[in-house]
């Protein structure tokens, strides 16, 4: 199914004369080959149906139907996809992902190589224009935002604390951009499939969480962080 996308055989959704037999097998062949071409380190949605994005194709360009358009930021500079992969005893920023930040407000995150100076361990801080630079202890603030990249339906109610609370995030891991081409752009200034310039792909993530985007700025680790990556990281952070 994976290459028949590929080959644009379902690139389209069905004419007017046969959408109301071909609609309910073209939805789920997409959420088929949706779920094959995700890597396999990233996790998918897992509590959505597909929605028809229609108003992003035109004639002779349908390569983008399915992706919801991304959202502007609001009241931070910097916008960006999202994934959750979990923690790591020991990761390309030398440290134990859980362990650090354990009884701290930081969720732990993996930025995208685009983010950090190069690949693969121990990297600093890259990026640069509308890539954030986010290297190894480096630390942030944002807010999840309702909607998701592939326009599923979103079960998530508004007035959950995820979409109104501020979280505060530290990078502890890389995402590499030959393993997971689709989220995490390679270079700073390029993006991903989704159009947007930052990923970051969540260790610990806070209860309601998807794949929603997440608008943030960089800022300085507190001291108690600060002092815990000296402490547990061997990258010297």
């Amino acid at each position: 199914l994976k290459r028949y996308f590929e080959l644009g055989f379902f690139s389209a959704p069905p004419s007017s004369c046969t959408q109301s037999t071909m609609v309910a097998s073209w939805q789920f062949l997409t959420l088929i080959s949706l779920a094959v071409a995700s890597p396999p380190n990233l996790r998918a949605s897992q509590n959505a149906t597909q929605k028809m994005w229609t108003e992003n194709s035109t004639v002779g360009n349908t390569s983008r139907m399915l992706w919801a358009p991304p959202p502007n930021v609001n009241g931070y500079q910097f916008m960006s996809t999202t994934t959750r992969y979990g923690t790591n005893p020991f990761t390309a920023c030398g440290l134990d992902s859980g362990a650090l930040v354990k009884g701290t407000d930081y969720l732990a995150v993996a930025s995208a190589q685009s983010m950090q100076d190069g690949c693969c361990r121990c990297n600093r801080d890259g990026g640069g224009g509308k890539t954030a630079s986010l290297g190894c202890g480096s630390c942030g603030k944002g807010r999840f935002v309702r909607q998701l990249p592939r326009g599923f339906h979103i079960w998530t109610p508004e007035n959950k604390e995820i979409f109104h609370k501020e979280y505060k995030f530290v990078v502890v891991d890389i995402c590499p951009h030959t393993d997971n081409g689709m989220w995490c752009p390679k270079r700073p200034g390029q993006t991903n499939t989704f159009g947007v310039y930052n990923h970051l792909d969540f260790a610990t993530v806070p209860p309601n969480f998807d794949n929603f985007y997440f608008q943030f700025d960089t800022e300085p680790c507190d001291k108690e962080m600060q002092s815990r990556l000296a402490r547990m990281s061997n990258c010297n952070l």
